[in-house]
């Protein structure tokens, strides 16, 4: 009997298989439609044959390895890759996460074991380095950490059991809800993220929320909001994230001591910080100066994209924030949805001038038109701009006139945003030429620099 169609993972594409394999001598699994066409004379020929025929006495064994796999977990024992793949194809992915991981890490198995356990789940992205092992660790750790009631916390019990298991294999985590604390309970404390954090050695990227989603009849006031304590305990667990590169607080209302604590951890603990994010938080002008004022001058000297959408910053949080941001090597600056009007907007636009700025976003800031001509400088003397949005701002067709004059001499902006501007549709186009002649010179200028490099690289050898 032809078991070969069970010795190939199922992930191998449809087109791999029609490579090596034909479908007169290859029987197919149909799994997601991955099955070589066959007539129906044909299919019916093969299930009767295979109906009439006994398996191989190596299929037989292998077969057995699978079902007693629980108490003798055989894999690497096996020599041959085929008798692997016929192994981890009929192995049932609801086995103790423990067993598994300590013996498997084939990456179509963990692929397999994501897909069957969140069928509904958008497929993680997955670059070279993940492995679908750590995707699937990742989900299971946030799976736990929002599904548990401040009452079930056990930080020698069951989180550390989790720990002991998964630890090892994450790099990101993402966290978007936290039950709330019980009707009955004094406070609105939810549960200790300090110990879950620092036993995360290789934790790269955090998003964190403390929002509530599903309280049903637990709710009460407060339940959505991060108390003292919780603030304390994150701040602790930030401090021991020390390969820390990204981290995200979003929808989480932040008072001016929280922020305090926050940026001491963070300044304490997480030397390699590129991108931080707190969108939607409410911070304020209050929280932005009490933020920058725990900062010393070597404070966040790695961070290169700074979010603050949506935190009710003002004029006064705008140009105190642009008197730090001199000294930090920033890439990528994001204040929509902030009203910092014109004046901010100019503290800003003064302070880039000194910057290797790359994008700037100030939609929706109601900035308006008197901004025109500190705008054209800086049109006119940035020279690494790559990316403004300026959308949603009433800016008009004056600023537009202004800046069709000047727009020829910059030859770095690749994007420009005016939507909602009050610029007409053919005034836009015509900004779009320019910065579409502006890619397709950069995109030459990169074509003829790397041939230089490969020409200098054949004269050394």
């Amino acid at each position: 009997m032809d078991f070969t169609y069970c010795e190939f993972p199922s992930t191998v594409s449809i087109d791999t298989f029609k490579a090596y394999f034909s479908s007169q001598t290859a029987k197919l699994p149909k799994v997601s439609d991955k099955s070589l066409e066959q007539s129906p004379s044909q299919t019916e020929a093969a299930g009767e044959s295979q109906a009439n025929e006994a398996k191989s006495l190596r299929h037989l064994v292998l077969d057995a390895i699978v079902l007693n796999w629980s108490e003798l977990p055989l894999y690497r024992q096996l020599c041959r890759r085929q008798d692997r793949n016929y192994l981890l194809s009929q192995l049932d992915t609801q086995l103790p996460l423990q067993l598994l991981s300590a013996h498997i890490r084939d990456d179509s198995f963990w692929r397999r074991c994501y897909e069957q356990r969140w069928r509904l789940a958008p497929l993680q992205p997955r670059g070279r380095e993940r492995h679908w092992i750590n995707i699937y660790m990742e989900r299971h750790v946030q799976e736990f950490i929002e599904n548990m009631q401040t009452g079930d916390y056990e930080q020698e019990g069951n989180v550390q059991n989790t720990l002991d298991i998964c630890a090892a294999y994450i790099n990101q985590l993402e966290i978007n809800l936290l039950q709330p604390a019980p009707p009955d309970s004094e406070n609105n404390d939810h549960i200790p993220l300090d110990y879950l954090l620092s036993n995360l050695p290789d934790l790269q990227r955090l998003r964190l929320s403390y929002s509530t989603k599903t309280v049903g009849i637990h709710y009460q006031l407060g339940c959505n909001q991060l108390t003292t304590r919780d603030t304390l305990l994150l701040a602790k667990g930030l401090s021991q994230c020390f390969e820390l590169r990204k981290f995200c607080l979003h929808n989480t209302k932040l008072l001016a001591y929280q922020l305090r604590f926050l940026a001491h951890s963070l300044d304490k603990g997480c030397h390699h910080l590129k991108y931080l994010y707190l969108q939607h938080c409410a911070v304020g002008d209050a929280g932005i100066r009490c933020f920058l004022e725990t900062c010393g001058r070597e404070s966040f000297a790695t961070l290169t994209v700074l979010d603050l959408s949506n935190n009710g910053i003002t004029e006064e949080g705008a140009y105190t924030l642009s008197r730090t941001l001199t000294r930090v090597p920033l890439e990528c600056l994001v204040l929509r949805l902030n009203p910092i009007q014109s004046d901010g907007a100019a503290a800003i636009f003064n302070t880039l001038q000194l910057m290797p700025i790359k994008q700037l976003n100030l939609g929706s800031c109601s900035i308006s038109a008197s901004i025109t001509k500190l705008f054209m400088m800086l049109i006119c003397q940035h020279t690494t701009l790559i990316h403004i949005d300026l959308s949603n701002n009433c800016l008009g067709e004056h600023f537009g006139k202004h800046l069709l004059k000047v727009i020829g001499s910059n030859k770095a902006l690749e994007r420009l945003d005016l939507r909602n501007t009050g610029l007409s549709m053919e005034m836009r186009c015509k900004f779009e030429e320019f910065l579409l002649k502006n890619a397709k010179r950069k995109k030459h200028h990169k074509q003829k620099q790397q041939q230089r490099d490969k020409f200098k690289a054949m004269l050394q050898l």
